[in-house]
């Protein structure tokens, strides 16, 4: 059996050309970070990402947090299949940050809104 390296490259391509959003609650860790400002124990945000299912969105989310020194709490209405104008009607930055994808990332972030709070959510 011959496998077609090309055509398998391009079905995965298209199978992740899928942007996934969800609202997603996170918050300090105990590494360092550079996303909240200094009084804010946590945020509330959109975020995107391209994602095969709905698993490997969670994952992802979580590990570009992680990544970026902070905790996930919560992913909350989850929606795939969504491209750049879908996103425009739900956060504008998202939308741009969408259009703009670096080079070896998967995710972007929208708007995010800080939250202060004592301790631990």
């Amino acid at each position: 059996m011959t496998i077609d390296a090309q055509a398998a490259l391009q079905s995965i391509n298209a199978f992740m050309d899928n942007w996934w959003v969800a609202l997603v609650t996170f918050e300090r860790s105990d590494a360092e970070q550079a996303v909240l400002p200094e009084w804010a124990q946590g945020a509330c945000g959109w975020m995107a990402c391209r994602a095969s299912s709905e698993e490997s969105v969670r994952d992802l989310l979580a590990q570009d947090l992680r990544h970026c020194g902070l905790k996930l709490l919560a992913i909350d209405s989850l929606q795939g299949a969504v491209d750049e104008g879908d996103a425009d009607e739900i956060d504008e930055h998202l939308a741009a940050n969408m259009r703009q994808l670096e080079a070896g990332k998967l995710s972007v972030w929208g708007t995010i809104h800080c939250y202060k709070a004592d301790g631990e959510a």
